[in-house]
């Protein structure tokens, strides 16, 4: 027999699983990653004119990227998010051994802002 303390108990179920849910999509990356080889520091310029990302192999820095790569000029991220998801990428092409240049056509499909 269903009861409407039932109901309610489904209903708070449902609205508890989407709030989890929202709470995991939504969450900001942290601006510090790892992988097996290499970990991503995400860094902003103290004049706060943009941001950076530095990618170190163990405690040896490896690459400090302080503007973006494959756009003219001297160029930097607008966000965090932005600096991490090209760092990232740079990473990935390491991993599989490949050049870790970055294209355009890379930085438009990374939603990367930036003048041609």
């Amino acid at each position: 027999m269903k009861t409407p303390l039932n109901y309610l108990l489904i209903f708070e179920i449902i609205v508890f699983g989407v709030l989890i849910g929202n709470y995991f999509l939504e969450k900001e990356p942290e601006s510090n990653h790892y992988t097996k080889y290499y970990r991503v520091r995400v860094k902003e310029f103290p004049d706060d004119h943009g941001w950076y990302y530095e990618i170190y192999q163990g405690d040896n820095l490896l690459i400090k990227q302080k503007n973006i790569p494959g756009a003219r000029g001297n160029q930097y991220f607008k966000s965090n998010q932005q600096a991490e998801r090209i760092a990232l990428l740079v990473i990935d092409k390491l991993e599989r051994r490949v050049a870790p240049y970055i294209t355009k056509m890379e930085l438009d499909s990374c939603h990367i802002d930036f003048q041609n």
